[in-house]
């Protein structure tokens, strides 16, 4: 590293070697002190990205076969993840041993939204309909679709690592309802 110094009339030529090493020293001080602000700089942002992340739904929790059982029916959630941005599943209700009801499931990133797809048969014209991630914490997620006529919401809750409860919300007879699914994880 060479250092170019202006050399004043009548300086002696054996203080310009001084001259550097001290010009060399004050710039190596101030490159340090400059370093020592940021280096905490980067270390705070990058802890604050990787906060954002502690607060976000972690899909991969859903993975597994979901269960809600009533004297009258058990409704099944199954959930499998085919990617980190895609989780396929399946619902369906199960009454004195008959399936009355089956739905195809999805969650996907797309372009950087997660999206909730739900098809079911015999609704909607068989068409897939998308619900939007709205809300999130690192325990709750809810999707909301207001075009759709019922359900306009739907959500998760992890109760536990083995507990979930899923709700859909929408109008009914003029106020809005929530129906609650309260599910215990398959082993």
């Amino acid at each position: 590293m060479y250092f170019r110094l202006h050399e004043q009339p009548g300086a002696s030529v054996n203080c310009s070697l001084t001259s550097k090493m001290s010009f060399y020293i004050r710039f190596m001080r101030f490159f340090s002190r400059i370093l020592s602000l940021f280096i905490p700089l980067v270390m705070l942002m990058s802890s604050c990205n990787s906060n954002k992340s502690q607060h976000d739904f972690d899909f991969s929790r859903l993975t597994g076969s979901w269960s809600s059982v009533n004297s009258e029916a058990s409704q099944i959630e199954e959930w499998e993840a085919l990617t980190d941005s895609t989780y396929a599943g399946r619902g369906f209700v199960l009454e004195g041993g008959d399936t009355t009801f089956l739905e195809s499931l999805e969650i996907r990133k797309d372009h950087g939204v997660w999206t909730y797809y739900a098809k079911v048969n015999q609704m909607n014209g068989g068409e897939t309909v998308p619900f939007r991630l709205t809300k999130q914490t690192h325990e709750r997620v809810e999707f909301t679709n207001l075009s759709h006529d019922f359900p306009k919401k739907i959500g998760y809750e992890l109760v536990s690592n083995n507990e979930l409860q899923a709700y859909i919300e929408g109008p009914r007879d003029g106020q809005t309802i929530r129906i609650l699914f309260d599910f215990k994880r398959n082993f």
